[in-house]
């Protein structure tokens, strides 16, 4: 009798067992709704891919932005760069080239022609020496008004002669006729220059 009884409790038992491992599986605990609930709220904060462009966007490291300088007036002063450091007067061109000076100077002269693609070089008026005297903002951090050619300068900086190559020429020389309008010269080999790196510069126009 006594085997009976516990017979009928064991079958009883056992679809209650399988009910309640039936039930742990169709309803999710409530430590794994609070998981689920945070991995949706992380996606819904992670930054889209255009966020991320939007965020980044910018020059690439070492480029500078800058923006072409606009036309000076007859009669304007402007100056474009960093401020002088130099004190006194300004050496004359050729009294520069003359002397060949080492380190830091401030010269004056006249403007011969600008770059007219970006205003970032111009060449320097000069009876003193046959080869160009071309000025060169230093890091190409700034450019120069394009319609400067002959105008008044003083420019503070480096000078030295050099070497450019022949591709360096080729450009200057093809930039040259984009403003003469005459043929562009074609450069063979290296080409002797003097190159005046600027820091700072002011340019006066001419009234007229």
């Amino acid at each position: 009798m006594k085997h009976t009884v516990l017979l009928l409790i064991l079958l009883l038992a056992a679809p209650l067992a399988c009910d309640s491992s039936s039930d742990a599986t169709a309803e999710p605990t409530a430590e794994a709704t609070a998981e689920e609930a945070e991995v949706a709220n992380t996606d819904e904060q992670a930054p889209t891919e255009e966020a991320a462009e939007e965020v980044t966007d910018g020059p690439a490291e070492g480029e500078k932005a800058q923006e072409l300088a606009n036309d000076l007036e007859p009669g304007e002063t402007r100056h474009f760069g960093a401020p002088f450091t130099l004190d006194g007067e300004p050496m004359p061109l050729d009294k520069a080239l003359e002397a060949s000076p080492e380190g830091t100077i401030r010269v004056s002269a006249n403007i011969e022609q600008v770059c007219k693609k970006k205003g970032c070089w111009f060449t320097l008026k000069t009876d003193q020496v046959e080869e160009p005297v071309r000025v060169r903002m230093k890091d190409y951090g700034f450019f120069v008004s394009r319609n400067s050619d002959g105008a008044e300068v003083i420019v503070e900086g480096t000078l030295k002669a050099t070497v450019i190559s022949e591709e360096m020429a080729q450009h200057y020389a093809e930039d040259q006729a984009e403003a003469t309008g005459e043929p562009v010269e074609n450069v063979e080999g290296e080409q002797k220059n003097y190159e005046f790196t600027a820091t700072g510069l002011q340019i006066t126009q001419p009234s007229a």
